[in-house]
């Protein structure tokens, strides 16, 4: 996928560090769950009264752009935590050819119209109200996804 082939490129060195706001998959299952599962009587209605499941909408997002520093952080943690762990038969486990140095940030880019951290959707509130979701933040996804893939993790 693109994502992963982006993260790898990132963790190599291969291009800079970007600004993203994204969604992870394991929110997208919670909310598909959820939304399945929901009882529809106790779900808000519009102002005519009616409810139409098939119209209501739901964006997964933690709402603000995280910017390329924060990004290249948990890409290091990661580094740092799967280059720490040891097998049994005192091997690394994951991918230790990984020089942190090579992750560079692009800091030029500001956001564009909507600057970086502020608010790019409304989303959070009623996701968690509607279905009881709270999206796990980037930096924890972007963690979890290079550690994966510095673990051979097959997707």
């Amino acid at each position: 996928s693109y994502s992963l082939t982006l993260v790898n490129q990132w963790l190599r060195g291969n291009s800079q560090v970007q600004s993203r706001l994204c969604a992870d998959v394991r929110d997208v299952a919670l909310a598909h769950v959820a939304a399945g599962t929901m009882d529809l009587t106790t779900v808000a209605t519009t102002d005519d009264g009616d409810f139409d499941p098939m119209e209501r909408r739901y964006i997964l997002s933690t709402e603000k752009r995280l910017s390329s520093e924060l990004v290249s952080d948990a890409l290091k943690r990661a580094v740092t935590r799967v280059q720490g762990l040891i097998g049994i038969e005192g091997r690394v486990l994951g991918d230790a050819s990984i020089d942190m140095g090579k992750i560079t940030c692009d800091t030029k880019f500001d956001g564009g119209a909507i600057k970086i951290g502020e608010r790019e959707v409304e989303a959070t509130e009623r996701l968690e109200q509607d279905l009881g979701v709270v999206c796990r933040s980037v930096e924890e996804t972007f963690q979890d996804m290079a550690e994966a893939l510095l673990m051979g993790e097959s997707f």
